[in-house]
């Protein structure tokens, strides 16, 4: 029994010891790594978030749709790719520069979603143990994995080591040019199928499904009030926006979102309808611009807004 309880207790040092080890070497690559979406990005952001004058947050429909420096030539988009609400208003919760402009992009039907969760605010989890703001606000939301993090180290990395250590290696792009806009330019092959879609396609029945909640999802209002609270104390000009899609929403759906955000007393812009099909060029796909329509939806952007 004594011989069983010393072995199990050597394997869990040896464990540990080897989880600590493994989660500095990872740590000391990912403070090096300023590419990619898995974390590069976010370190990128981190290094100059409070030296911009303007920054966009969202998620795709925002990092390809707003070219940041025709808003203002000190700024920087941090819109990342499959992100939701949670993702931006971590961000926003450790910005430190007062008299910013805060942009930031949400859909219709994310704050009615009732299935969301929050979850995607755990990309920050690495972050953690390097940044109080960071780890108070995960702890808020998920407890459980601050607590599961800081007994196993490298689960932080769990699913981002082989993308943090291809960045770091062989960086997507040169980081001193870059400022977060990830602008989309279709290949001719990708515009004929594209044309073709789009000729299939019925466009007074292409709707976003109907299936939301009547009320706002709890978590995505305290979001929401996170960030207009961060901006109130930084002194920011705060807007959120809806940028362009095909897809249709609902008319009731459009209102009911503008009075929400009337609620809070929040700028919200709603461009869902602003460029149509009408050249098919200025689209991607179907919910995201080529850089042709983004450029046009950012000039519109600048005149509503900026201007």
């Amino acid at each position: 029994m004594k011989k069983s309880i010393k072995l199990f207790s050597l394997i869990s040092l040896l464990f540990f010891a080897a989880d600590r080890i493994v989660y500095n070497t990872i740590s000391s690559i990912d403070k090096q790594v300023f590419t990619g979406q898995t974390g590069g990005k976010v370190n990128q952001f981190l290094t100059l978030k409070d030296s911009v004058n303007l920054l966009v947050f969202g998620n795709s429909r925002a990092s390809h749709h707003l070219d940041t420096k025709l808003l203002d030539s000190i700024s920087y988009n941090a819109g990342a790719d499959g992100s939701r609400i949670g993702y931006s208003t971590a961000l926003v919760s450790v910005l430190e520069k007062k008299e910013q402009t805060i942009l930031v992009h949400i859909d219709h039907w994310d704050i009615y979603d009732s299935e969301y969760k929050g979850k995607d605010v755990l990309s920050f989890l690495s972050l953690a143990s390097k940044n109080e703001d960071i780890s108070r606000f995960i702890s808020e939301i998920h407890p459980k994995e601050i607590y599961t993090s800081k007994i196993f180290n490298c689960y932080v990395y769990n699913g981002k080591f082989l993308s943090l250590l291809k960045n770091y290696f062989s960086p997507k792009y040169d980081v001193n040019h870059y400022y977060g806009y990830d602008p989309l330019t279709p290949n001719q092959e990708q515009k004929e199928i594209f044309k073709k879609l789009i000729d299939k396609t019925d466009f007074k029945n292409f709707n976003y499904s109907d299936s939301i909640s009547i009320l706002p999802n709890p978590i995505v209002d305290s979001f929401i009030e996170k960030i207009k609270v961060k901006c109130k104390k930084n002194n920011s000009k705060l807007v959120f926006f809806t940028s362009p899609t095909l897809k249709n929403n609902q008319e009731g759906l459009l209102l009911k979102t503008k009075e929400y955000f009337n609620s809070k007393g929040v700028i919200y812009y709603d461009y869902s309808k602003f460029i149509d099909i009408s050249d098919v060029s200025n689209w991607q796909d179907f919910t995201h611009m080529s850089e042709k329509g983004a450029n046009l939806f950012t000039k519109k952007i600048k005149e509503d807004i900026l201007n």
